[in-house]
């Protein structure tokens, strides 16, 4: 049977076009439209089951049709009439979904949320900031392997306990009934299938540059240090010593270039950059000094990842910290752990001695307000001068 766009709708799918609802299409008829239009009209079973569709929509043979392509959706039961008792409108829903029972249609819901988004979110944090010992007992409910490391329990704990907290919040306050049971069923599948033996976690940790829980990523030889117990195994001074000097050199370029921009920027009316600005351009240009020559043998081997997990929680810190920069480097060379502040941060200086005992090249790049903390093993740059330059850059 031919299905060009010249033939119309009569011609190619009788049996759809038997099912057209004349008195509300207007003047078009089966005979003037082609099968491929993307125009939404009304159609009829012979149940007297009326909806709106696009033509094109309705001679396509999807699966739930069973090889019927003129097949009702309400009839085979693959999506039911509903009618949302809060607005009253009237749409075609799957069966699990009408089940749900909501009071709103999507729309009508999205206009409630904006009229009411801000009384709703302070709500919704009140009852979930009052519903984590609740969601802590059903997490001690949830079986984990005794030999997954704690640590890694840790972070799974964090990231369960959010959602669970949220998922109470968002029964009690918005009425969404079975929230918490599905919440709890993922977070339970997590434990039981993304949480790693001590065993799968060292071989992961031994050959890869990252180990993933939960869809994060964890530094892998940081990892190696926290599962072996080894002691501290501090890197040659003089390794630390000349890959200071050589970021050193990248930064100096990066400050020269750096000015030139800001100083066009004043000229144009911009303001000075703020300190997230700055931060992400020195964090670009952390990463770029694995273009130097002296990295070219291993640069297809090298990875740079940004806002890498650590395993280590800082004191006072309710999950794991993140390192700004982890220059993953292959076999035993050290790998390059950055931080980058623009104040003191004691949990920096954490994640910084952890690097250190883990056997890494440790830098701590500063700039902005504050005195500088000296690490022993910890290489400080003080970029508060070149930094406060850059920003007072005028044109020339």
């Amino acid at each position: 049977m031919a299905r060009s766009l010249g033939v119309s709708l009569a011609e190619a799918y009788p049996q759809v076009a038997a099912m057209w609802l004349q008195e509300r299409n207007g003047g078009l008829t089966p005979r003037k439209a082609t099968p491929k239009m993307r125009v939404a009209v009304w159609w009829r079973c012979a149940a007297g089951h009326e909806w709106e569709e696009n033509i094109s929509t309705r001679t396509t043979m999807q699966k739930w049709k069973n090889g019927d392509v003129a097949a009702c959706r309400e009839c085979v039961g693959y999506k039911v009439s509903y009618t949302y008792p809060d607005c009253g409108h009237t749409a075609m829903v799957t069966p699990e979904a009408a089940a749900k029972k909501r009071g709103r249609c999507w729309k009508c819901a999205r206009v409630w949320w904006q009229a009411n988004e801000k009384r709703m979110k302070a709500e919704l944090s009140a009852a979930a900031k009052a519903a984590a010992g609740r969601a802590s007992e059903l997490l001690d409910a949830v079986p984990v392997a005794a030999d997954v490391p704690a640590p890694l329990v840790t972070e799974w704990r964090w990231w369960a306990a959010k959602h669970l907290q949220g998922a109470i919040a968002a029964e009690e306050v918005m009425g969404k009934g079975g929230e918490r049971d599905r919440v709890l069923a993922r977070v339970t599948a997590a434990a039981t299938t993304l949480l790693p033996t001590k065993e799968q976690a060292g071989r992961a940790a031994a050959a890869e540059g990252v180990l993933r829980l939960v869809g994060q990523a964890h530094w892998a030889k940081g990892w190696l240090h926290q599962l072996t117990g080894r002691g501290p195994q501090p890197v040659p001074a003089d390794y630390l010593e000349n890959f200071s000097f050589l970021l050193e050199e990248v930064l100096a370029n990066w400050a020269q270039e750096a000015a030139g921009a800001v100083a066009d920027n004043q000229a144009n009316g911009y303001p000075p950059p703020t300190t997230a600005e700055v931060t992400r351009s020195l964090t670009r240009a952390v990463i770029s000094v694995t273009d130097d020559e002296v990295f070219a043998p291993l640069a297809r081997y090298l990875r740079a990842y940004r806002e890498l997990r650590v395993p280590v929680v800082p004191d006072g810190k309710g999950r794991y910290g993140r390192l700004d920069v982890v220059i993953w480097m292959p076999g035993t060379i050290p790998d390059i752990v950055v931080e980058i502040d623009s104040a003191p941060n004691p949990a920096s200086a954490q994640k910084l001695a952890f690097a250190r005992d883990a056997g890494a090249l440790p830098m701590w790049v500063r700039f902005g307000s504050g005195s500088l903390e000296k690490i022993d093993g910890v290489s400080v740059l003080d970029l508060r001068e070149v930094v406060r330059a850059v920003r007072d850059a005028k044109p020339s």
